[in-house]
């Protein structure tokens, strides 16, 4: 269990930082304020809470420092992150997937009222078939264990998402692979006319979203397994496997805020500009104290 609060420490401490600069970034700045980047704040959240919560529940429910009733709750928390983050993810995708395979209707179809409602969706949908049950549960007020519920649940937040987002990653590949030579032998036609182009916007947003759902795809495969193993065979997962899932849980959370802060050129700009007034005055102070 070491190895597991020692890579699971490291990757919470980048999830809670990464995302909350990601988010800070957003609101703070007017320039982002733009739907796309709303997806991205929503799921930053997601992301947030599970390296927030996921190893701090797990460390205390090892070393017993709350009583069963709190870690149980602490548990279900966990879980809801990790789904949300899963909708989330869903709803940006839904999002990125218009815009790229389909510029020309995107600009007509999204508006705010519809990235609105595809945000809430993305916390609706976790929060009603798992988070209310599970607390019910837990509570003794209800009895949500049927198994029928169980495997509706899984279905409907584990195997259709995952289906849903490697479908839209295929896609999303072969779109942005069809684009790049189109736009390389319009660079090509254009430097031979002696005339500069910059790279489209819709390269860094389909670099972006492929990046995400490419890791989030690698780290849910394991999980992804061990649901349809239960599904088939009623083989449940031993403990060893359910840490790693939720360490890998944990690891996509915290690529997350990396791939937006590298690849997505608006954030990555803002970011530059909110560290340069710091080591401006870092250098202003350093020079202060060596005189």
């Amino acid at each position: 269990m070491s190895w597991f609060f020692i890579i699971g420490w490291i990757a919470s401490a980048i999830a809670i930082l990464g995302n909350g600069m990601v988010m800070f970034v957003i609101i703070s700045r007017a320039r982002l304020h733009i739907l796309p980047n709303w997806f991205i704040m929503s799921l930053a959240l997601a992301d947030f809470v599970v390296g927030l919560i996921i190893v701090p529940t797990g460390y205390i429910v090892k070393n017993n420092v709350l009583s069963s009733t709190y870690t149980t709750i602490g548990y279900i928390i966990a879980v809801l992150a990790i789904y949300s983050s899963v909708t989330n993810l869903c709803a940006m995708t839904v999002d990125r997937y218009i815009a790229i395979i389909k510029p020309l209707r995107y600009v007509t179809w999204m508006n705010s009222r519809r990235a609105a409602f595809l945000v809430a969706l993305a916390w609706i949908i976790p929060i009603t078939l798992d988070f209310i049950p599970a607390l019910c549960t837990a509570l003794n007020k209800c009895d949500m264990k049927d198994k029928s519920l169980v495997l509706s649940k899984m279905v409907l937040l584990e195997i259709l998402p995952c289906l849903f987002l490697l479908i839209a990653t295929i896609k999303i590949i072969i779109t942005a692979k069809r684009h790049w030579w189109q736009n390389a032998r319009l660079r090509a036609q254009l430097r031979f006319n002696q005339v500069r182009q910059r790279q489209p916007r819709y390269f860094s947003t389909a670099r972006v979203i492929i990046i995400v759902l490419v890791v989030f795809l690698s780290c849910y495969c394991l999980e992804l397994y061990s649901v349809l193993r239960f599904l088939f065979n009623s083989s449940r997962p031993t403990q060893e496997v359910i840490n790693l899932i939720l360490l890998l849980a944990v690891v996509n959370s915290s690529v997350n805020p990396i791939a937006y802060a590298l690849f997505k050129r608006d954030i990555r700009r803002e970011l530059k500009t909110l560290y340069r007034p710091c080591a401006s005055r870092s250098a202003r102070y350093g020079a202060r104290t060596s005189v």
